[in-house]
């Protein structure tokens, strides 16, 4: 049916699709996914999980003019963006390179806390995408569609992107990506989500962190020769290996082992990774009882994620809360499926001018 404008009003929009894309919990191995850091660390993988708690977005074409899209999201006034917007807004960057014609009205319905450190940025980027190519009819497969949502990503960030976020948000499960000389392999592992679930407790800390800043730092400092940071990352590495072969084992304890060793040695990477605040609540976690606890993603503030026996799950988890103002639990458990997409429904989107 074809739009009609009236006084006071927008024109109608068509259906649209909503899309539903999770977040991930990284229990070991991050940052080095950033080219060429697994290059210079042969055998390096990153090991994490989708979870529940997601990125949801509805797309309606015809919710803005050619040219444009608006975006809103909880909480704030509906925002137009155009095509000169995409070196700074990634939701410009993802449309405008899938969608040129904009014509779209993106609602963001749900989304964890900005800077929570669960790749909510990457998960919003794959929705996004996944939806414009829905509306076009089209289908990129995950070989193509995460190096085009990483440089997409690199550029508004100015600076390197990894790839370990998109692909929990586009497959579900629990995932080690391996990093490899030529593109990444993923493999599902073959844990048990019920096991794996009980014993990982995910924390919001409401202290937000710049991933990209925190990443650059212990980047630079590797590509300019940094002995010990290149010590660090070999660690890393050998953890994130540890920890996948715990969990294909159902080993509880050796999982804790491999989580502590990575943010050990993660934390000795740049000062920025973690700060008094963030130390307090991954203290006061382990000595109500976690076998575990490091900062997800790069640190700095955001979420941390435990590694605790389901027997100490409740007083880590009320030890965690006092410990941190503003903190919650991120609820949910696991998902095993990636991203979905589905027919919305028709709305009313103004387009003024």
């Amino acid at each position: 049916m074809a739009s009609v404008s009236r006084p006071g009003s927008g024109p109608r929009s068509g259906p649209g699709v909503e899309v539903s894309a999770p977040v991930r919990v990284d229990l070991a191995g991050g940052t080095l996914d950033l080219w060429p850091l697994y290059c210079l660390h042969p055998g390096s993988m990153t090991v994490n999980a989708a979870l529940a708690a997601a990125v949801r977005v509805r797309l309606v074409p015809g919710g803005a003019p050619r040219g444009a899209i608006t975006l809103s999201s909880p909480g704030s006034a509906p925002r137009r963006l155009v095509p000169g917007d995409a070196g700074r807004e990634l939701a410009a960057a993802v449309v405008f390179h899938l969608r040129p014609e904009g014509a779209l009205a993106v609602e963001v319905t749900e989304q964890p806390p900005v800077g929570s450190g669960l790749g909510a940025s990457s998960a919003f980027a794959v929705a996004l995408a996944r939806g414009c190519l829905a509306l076009a009819g089209r289908r990129l497969a995950p070989a193509r569609l995460v190096p085009l949502l990483r440089d997409l990503e690199s550029r508004v960030l100015a600076a390197p992107a990894g790839v370990q976020d998109y692909l929990p948000a586009l497959l579900g499960g629990v995932l080690a990506v391996h990093l490899e000389p030529g593109g990444e392999r993923v493999e599902r592992v073959a844990a048990d989500h019920t096991w794996l679930a009980s014993r990982l407790l995910v924390v919001y800390s409401g202290l937000a962190h710049r991933s990209g800043m925190v990443n650059w730092e212990v980047y630079r400092a590797r590509i300019d020769g940094d002995a010990g940071v290149a010590r660090g990352l070999d660690r890393i590495a050998a953890a994130a290996a540890d920890c996948r072969r715990a969990l294909l084992g159902r080993d509880e304890a050796a999982v804790g082992r491999a989580v502590a060793v990575d943010w050990r040695a993660r934390r000795e990477l740049a000062p920025s990774v973690t700060n008094p605040a963030l130390d307090a609540l991954l203290a006061a976690g382990t000595a109500a009882g976690a076998l575990a606890g490091k900062a997800c993603g790069a640190g700095g503030g955001g979420s941390v994620a435990f590694w605790v026996a389901p027997e100490r799950r409740g007083a880590v988890r009320a030890a965690a809360l006092a410990a941190a103002p503003g903190a919650f639990e991120v609820p949910g458990g696991l998902s095993g499926r990636g991203a979905t997409v589905r027919a919305g429904r028709a709305t009313m989107a103004a387009a003024r001018g």
